[in-house]
């Protein structure tokens, strides 16, 4: 048998799932755990225009453990507060109500998932870091933006690819044999998904995001976010800003190697990443090195997340 006829029947035995095991893929979703009580309470209180800082201290006063890694972010270079703080209403008189309910939520949901996956083929450290430097750069860019939120655009970017993590736990070897793919062929994530006809990482994560009652704006990012959404009428124009923001800064972030989440491609940032945002391929150089900054004084949201 020749190198090319072996090569091709390894690719097809990776290939798709017969339609029962697809299902059976679909059907271990419900095997993902909902998110922690407390989360559930904080995304409620997000969803929620009267809520105010006084109820989310209350509610973080029931878990002792979430509320010293909130205090241990809030400490962190990355915020930067004058004399520090040593309690959550004093943190929330600094950040804001949004503020602190978004690290509640982005600590919470990858409270859920298996850690384990420090290996050669899918390293967990790598992948966190790429989902930080997302997170750091849409923060960056719904800055540049004036953006009202920008750290609703840091969760945004923090969970863009939390359905490679759903993929993690019910089907690991799959997702190993993705990466080993992309590498082999430096391609990305999302072409070999296409090709073997699984269901999308994209699409897997809105499927938990939706489960758990996640704010629209993230799991609209989550689906979106390889997508160029200024044209899609059935998106919010709302959201729109925030998956544009999301998908340009993941593309930032796979080009310049800040992290690693399975994608191998040379990761080309196109015109259109770039217009809907006003930005030209002459800001990118001055982003990537605040971007750099910023991840230096970000060190902290690593320990804190796995």
């Amino acid at each position: 048998m020749s190198e090319k006829t072996y090569e091709g029947s390894r690719v097809k035995a990776q290939k798709s799932k017969s339609n029962s095991e697809y299902s059976d893929l679909l059907g271990k979703l419900q095997d993902i755990p909902t998110l922690p009580v407390v989360a559930m309470k904080v995304n409620q209180l997000l969803n929620d225009p009267t809520s105010s800082s006084s109820q989310i201290a209350e509610v973080l006063k029931k878990d002792q453990v979430l509320t010293a890694k909130i205090l241990r972010l809030v400490n962190s270079s990355y915020y930067a507060i004058p004399g520090g703080v040593a309690d959550v209403q004093r943190a929330l008189a600094f950040l804001g109500f949004n503020t602190v309910a978004q690290l509640v939520l982005g600590i919470s949901v990858f409270s859920v998932f298996n850690q384990n996956g420090d290996d050669d083929v899918f390293s967990m450290p790598d992948f966190w870091r790429h989902a930080l430097g997302t997170a750091v750069c849409s923060e960056i860019l719904a800055k540049h933006m004036d953006y009202p939120k920008p750290e609703e655009a840091f969760t945004c970017g923090l969970l863009h690819d939390i359905g490679k993590l759903v993929l993690h736990e019910i089907d690991p070897d799959r997702l190993k044999n993705i990466v080993r793919e992309t590498t082999r062929r430096e391609c990305s994530f999302t072409e070999v998904e296409k090709e073997w006809d699984l269901p999308g990482h994209s699409y897997l994560g809105e499927v938990i995001a939706t489960k758990w009652g996640l704010p629209q704006v993230i799991r609209l990012a989550i689906r979106y976010h390889h997508h160029d959404v200024s044209t899609m009428a059935s998106i919010l124009s709302s959201a729109k800003p925030v998956i544009q923001m999301v998908r340009l800064a993941n593309a930032i972030c796979v080009k310049n190697k800040i992290g690693k989440s399975g994608d191998n491609s040379d990761f080309e940032i196109s015109s259109s990443m770039l217009s809907p945002l006003d930005l030209s391929e002459r800001d990118i150089p001055q982003i990537v090195a605040t971007l750099e900054k910023d991840m230096e004084r970000a060190g902290a949201f690593l320990s804190v997340y796995r």
